[in-house]
């Protein structure tokens, strides 16, 4: 029997090879028997469960499969009739007070990849224990009379949420061009849809020179379908935005939104095509909603996450956490706190006032907002922070290497380097040095592969640490590999 294992947010695998019908079957059976054993609150409907799909190969036919099984175990079942982003399944249940749903998606990874998460009724990513009775329930099975399908359009609701979340009338009289790349994601019209524009399939050249905006605009590359993500993983890193760069070097458009295959996360450039990390998105964001929006509560960070965000919560005055990676984590905060904000480094940032679920839409467009408030580039925006707070230079780096390689390069990783100060051990390594410049070595929890972050206020330093880490690293690899 395939091995079937979760990840930081549910179970991925290579499609045909893991991640096939049976197992698709298998692990919704599981889902079943664990949902039957939850408590959720008295008004929330135990019966029905909302299953959504992203735009990879097979994924409706994945979600129509795991519907069936819901439907024999006795659940109602709504599932979306179009692709929808994660967050969408999330708000679903949370505002129908429906018992939770399943998401077919595989989220960032690359395109022979898919994947099943689980949403519960808060709003959210399934919690750490929830997976855990997932897991133990593999290879069980629950029949129950009383079961249904439908199909619904379940994605309304949640435009006309978000719409009540951003300005979007200040958007619309700044008149600002944004570009939007959802990476032949399910994000793709929905930022055109909160702010009421006709959805443009291809980027145009605005000519702003010549034609005066009469509002605000969203152009779109890479809003079609395309399972294959264009030949690039469809994670909003800037490897993966050169279509997005090569339009905003135009110069006619004042920032550019990404998001990831599933709406999820994240990914930014600014006015002049330059990246802009989520390390400086999450930290921005908070500073726009406690000083400009006058909005309060604590905010949530990764351990893999910016320092930046510790300076800003300190100025603020806000409580600050930090927690494992995975945002099911910062979800779990936001059920139990006052939390304004929470994010992770990949991209992924939730507002506790919304959903306790992160939401590269909401997210993105609350950027744009803030671009149209102070009625600056982006670039200045963000330099003005870095001159209140100090400037950090975030970069992370990827491995591959088997999980047993893995184990091996974690316990070597403190003989690469001298000088450390501390070492965490929160989620992975983390050693720290004096002039406040970190590294950290965790293994994936979703692909084979150990990741390395770091910053430091000097640029320079990452490049050439992370430089010297994977290169020992990827020796150590080859010299304890056995050749074929």
């Amino acid at each position: 029997m395939p091995d079937i294992t979760f990840g930081t947010d549910g179970w991925r695998a290579v499609i045909a090879e893991t991640f096939t019908f049976d197992n698709v079957r298998r692990v919704t059976d599981a889902v079943a028997v664990a949902a039957r054993g939850l408590q959720p609150p008295a008004n929330v409907d135990r019966n029905t469960l909302v299953v959504g799909y992203d735009r990879r190969f097979l994924s409706r036919e994945f979600a129509l499969a795991a519907a069936e099984v819901l439907k024999t175990a006795g659940f109602r079942v709504i599932i979306s009739k179009s692709a929808t982003p994660s967050q969408t399944i999330s708000f679903t249940a949370s505002r129908r007070k429906l018992l939770g749903g399943i998401v077919i998606t595989a989220s960032h990874n690359p395109a022979k990849y898919n994947g099943l998460k689980f949403k519960a009724w808060y709003g959210g990513s399934g919690l750490p224990e929830m997976y855990r009775a997932i897991a133990d329930s593999l290879g069980q099975r629950s029949a129950r009379d009383g079961g249904s399908v439908v199909e619904e359009d379940i994605s309304e609701d949640y435009v006309a949420a978000l719409r009540e979340q951003v300005d979007v009338r200040n958007i619309l009289n700044a008149k600002i061009a944004i570009l939007h790349d959802p990476i032949h994601g399910v994000a793709a019209q929905i930022p055109s849809k909160v702010l009421g524009i006709d959805y443009v399939g291809n980027a145009r050249i605005l000519r702003r020179s010549l034609e005066k905006l009469v509002q605000s605009v969203v152009d779109t590359v890479r809003g079609e379908v395309n399972p294959s993500f264009g030949g690039v993983n469809p994670e909003p890193i800037p490897e993966n935005l050169t279509a997005a760069r090569n339009v905003m070097l135009t110069g006619e458009y004042d920032l550019a939104i990404c998001n990831d295959g599933d709406a999820d996360r994240l990914g930014v450039l600014d006015e002049r095509g330059n990246f802009v990390s989520p390390q400086k998105i999450i930290s921005l964001l908070a500073l726009y909603l406690v000083r400009e929006k006058r909005m309060s509560g604590d905010i949530v960070k990764t351990f893999s996450t910016t320092r930046l965000i510790e300076r800003v919560a300190k100025a603020l005055g806000a409580g600050l956490h930090e927690t494992p990676i995975g945002f099911k984590y910062v979800a779990d905060l936001m059920l139990t706190r006052n939390i304004l904000i929470g994010g992770e480094e990949s991209g992924g940032i939730g507002f506790g006032y919304f959903i306790p679920e992160r939401d590269g839409i909401l997210s993105g467009l609350l950027v744009a907002e803030c671009v149209a408030h102070f009625k600056l580039p982006l670039s200045t925006i963000v330099a003005r922070m870095e001159n209140e707070f100090g400037t950090l230079h975030y970069d992370r780096r990827d491995v591959h290497a088997t999980t047993e390689q893995s184990a091996r390069l974690l316990d070597r990783a403190p003989e690469l380097f001298n000088g450390f100060t501390s070492k965490e051990e929160k989620d992975g390594l983390k050693l720290n040095f004096a002039d406040g410049t970190w590294i950290l070595f965790r293994k994936s929890g979703t692909e084979p592969m150990i990741r390395i972050y770091c910053e430091s206020p000097d640029a320079a330093r990452v490049q050439e640490m992370l430089g010297r880490a994977v290169k020992e690293l990827t020796t150590e690899i080859t010299e304890h590999t056995e050749p074929l």
